[in-house]
């Protein structure tokens, strides 16, 4: 029995290879069905010819090899034998999976992982890719088998990768996770691959290359480095602003402090990170800080309130505004916050406020001078009736104004006054002066004016009013006077009044005409024996 007939009867896959021209004198009946090829066909086809010959005649002869037809993994089992002087290679196709079904779903679901998924065999040459190596690639899977990633990657790259990584799988039998980058000629560009690296073995526990998964990360570091220099300029940003800026979770421990913040405890942000108010405070200062924290979380709004810090002797006051912050749950549990000293602000505000009162105290005594002086201006010092000269300068309004109704003046005279005066002396006199003075207020209404209009001579006018109730009221003040004279300055008993009345419009439309009628009136009085009222004459 000749060698080809054994191996052409032999149960499993079985290819025999004639070394000296490399042809194939057998393809057995189990090897056809996998191949779905003959000895004349198989030497002829594109599986042959472009893939499995030239892996072989690179040495893979020496070992087994792994091999891709139809979306199916083989396994061919190389073995050299000698037979009648000639030299031939016995190659054993084992399928890697034993039902298609579940091959087609393998590679499906390789195809649809969303990774780069691949083997390789000890020479580093490709046995397997799913569609996203290939995609990469930019060749089809008949075309990825056989090669190494100096076909795809160019030479450095791929001695980087074999002396970086797969030289420690196919070698050593190590597992290995790294992150690897690589330029890819076909997109020109460098990517980021996050790589898992595992050794394959035979049944015999060989290693006969590594199966690897690889996860395109370039778009997370591009995200991951724009994140960091956000993060920079943000820390750069928070650092330089005029506020102090920290974030605190809902235990009111501190997550984040700018350096103004580590300035201000005069800690690092290393040894203040995970404290809360209390341990870095104290419990009075603490609870200060931590009552209005509370409230954030409570309320779970924005909250904006003054602050105030003990240090000593002195008292530093912080505008804070403090933000809640929601974690992905929607939960608040954390909040940032951002104080400004406004100690200054409240000194001035303190100094201003002091300077107001000051000032308002000095405006009360400015208006209260100028009353003061407005009343001496406008009043007798004396009697504290009205002068004389405010009497002028008021009494044409008020004649301008009574529309056609009475006004009536009174002109009043203390009898024998000088008599007083020398036989009392001035101070009896004065007294007696303001004694009127006082009668007359009383007895007169807000709008009539009462004046002292020189010496011991009064006017009182009344508008308004009719003379004859001003008659009555003049004779009122008259008798008045005698009886308060005679009680108040005994001494003084017996000094009387006359009074002089005249109105317009019946003795003039101006006050110089009325008054020269109640002149004339106060006159005839006097004629009369003093201690009497006399109306002017029409």
């Amino acid at each position: 029995m000749t060698i080809f007939s054994v191996f052409t009867q032999l149960n499993q896959a079985y290819l025999l290879v004639d070394l000296s021209d490399w042809s194939i004198p057998v393809v057995n009946a189990r090897a056809a069905n996998m191949l779905r090829q003959t000895e004349k066909t198989l030497e002829s086809s594109d599986l042959w010819c472009s893939r499995l010959k030239p892996l072989l005649q690179a040495g893979m002869s020496e070992s087994d090899l792994v091999f891709h037809i139809d979306s199916a993994l083989y396994q061919a089992r190389c073995s050299e034998i000698v037979a009648e002087e000639q030299r031939f290679l016995a190659i054993n196709l084992i399928p890697f999976l034993s039902s298609s079904s579940h091959q087609r779903d393998v590679f499906a679901l390789l195809d649809n992982l969303g990774a780069y998924v691949y083997c390789k065999d000890v020479n580093y040459n490709y046995t397997y890719a799913n569609r996203q190596v290939c995609d990469l690639f930019g060749y089809p899977l008949e075309e990825v088998i056989g090669q190494s990633d100096a076909r795809f990657f160019g030479a450095d790259t791929a001695k980087a990768l074999v002396e970086g990584s797969d030289c420690y799988v196919i070698e050593d039998g190590e597992v290995i996770e790294k992150e690897e980058i690589n330029y890819v000629p076909g997109l020109g560009e460098y990517r980021h691959y996050l790589t898992v690296k595992k050794p394959l073995h035979n049944e015999h526990g060989e290693i006969i290359g590594l199966f690897g998964i690889s996860t395109d990360v370039t778009e997370l570091k591009v995200a991951e480095r724009r994140l960091r220099d956000s993060e920079t300029k943000l820390s750069t940003i928070l650092d330089n602003v005029g506020a102090y800026v920290y974030i605190k979770d809902s235990e009111r421990r501190f997550r984040y402090i700018n350096k103004k913040t580590e300035e201000l405890f005069g800690l690092s942000s290393d040894k203040i990170l995970g404290m809360n108010n209390y341990e870095l405070l104290g419990d009075i200062q603490g609870e200060e800080f931590d009552r209005t924290d509370r409230q954030v979380f409570e309320a779970g709004t924005r909250m904006a309130c003054i602050e105030t810090f003990n240090a000593g002797d002195d008292t530093y006051y912080y505008w804070s505004v403090k933000i809640p912050l929601e974690n992905d749950s929607g939960e608040i549990d954390q909040y940032i916050g951002m104080s400004m000293d406004i100690t200054e602000q409240k000194k001035l505000e303190y100094q201003v406020r002091e300077a107001n009162r000051a000032l308002k105290e000095k405006v009360r005594e400015i208006s209260h001078l100028r009353d003061e002086l407005h009343d001496q201006a406008i009043r007798d010092a004396l009697t504290g009736l009205y002068n004389r000269r405010f009497m002028e300068d008021k009494v044409e309004q008020t004649f301008d104004d009574r529309r056609a109704g009475a006004c009536t003046l009174m002109m009043i005279d203390v009898d024998h006054f000088k008599k007083v005066n020398d036989e009392l002396g001035h101070k009896k006199g004065d007294q007696v002066l303001q004694l009127l003075a006082t009668l007359m207020q009383d007895e007169c209404r807000v709008e009539d004016m009462v004046c002292r209009y020189g010496g011991e001579e009064f006017l009182i006018l009344l508008p308004a009013t009719d003379i004859h109730v001003a008659f009555r009221k003049a004779e009122w003040i008259r008798k008045r006077y005698e009886v308060l004279v005679a009680e108040t300055y005994p001494e003084a008993a017996g000094s009387t009044i006359s009074i002089g009345l005249a109105s317009a419009p019946d003795h003039g439309a101006d006050f110089s005409s009325v008054y020269h009628c109640a002149d004339e009136a106060l006159y005839g009085a006097k004629s009369k024996g003093r201690n009497c009222s006399v109306m002017a004459h029409i």
